[in-house]
């Protein structure tokens, strides 16, 4: 996933990132929408798809409109394990907004989802203790729905590549 993330030192490889990560995040925000949250679940992921419009705006890029992908969320377990990769990006988003900062890009221009990201991790410790109170949790499920999202964000990224600007 590294490697199709890439380290955008320009701002032609930070376009790709940005195209790539927009058109996995509507996907999955547009997912999550559609999601029957489970009773007692008063934590909700944070969404980026409007954050990472204006960034393609900003930066004379097509916003990516919500498409559908095959992310099946309707069972506790599998949606924890999606939102595991989803929440978990937040702690390789501080080392990103240092890489959009040194292109000059930052919370008002260009990288807005990436300050939403890294502005603190209480949203992450808070997903940390929702995953820890879960009953009934079946770890295989888990760990299949977050493979399932890690192969999404691939496909998303990798698909962006071939895309000729």
């Amino acid at each position: 996933m590294d490697a199709a993330v890439g380290s955008f030192c320009t701002m032609e490889e930070y376009r790709h990132y940005l195209m790539g990560l927009a058109s996995f995040r509507a996907a999955m925000d547009g997912a999550l929408q559609r999601v029957a949250w489970p009773a007692g679940w008063s934590w909700r992921p944070t969404a980026l798809a409007r954050s990472l419009d204006k960034d393609a705006i900003d930066l004379g890029l097509p916003t990516a409109g919500e498409t559908s992908h095959d992310i099946a969320l309707a069972d506790q377990s599998a949606l924890l394990g999606a939102l595991y990769v989803l929440e978990g990006s937040t702690l390789g988003a501080r080392v990103l907004c240092r890489r959009a900062a040194a292109l000059g890009l930052d919370e008002a221009f260009g990288a807005r989802h990436l300050a939403v990201l890294s502005k603190d991790l209480t949203q992450w410790h808070a997903f940390l203790l929702l995953l820890d109170e879960a009953a009934d949790f079946d770890i295989d499920q888990a760990a299949a729905s977050a493979n399932s999202v890690f192969a999404l964000a691939l496909q998303c990224f990798e698909s962006e590549l071939l895309v000729v600007h």
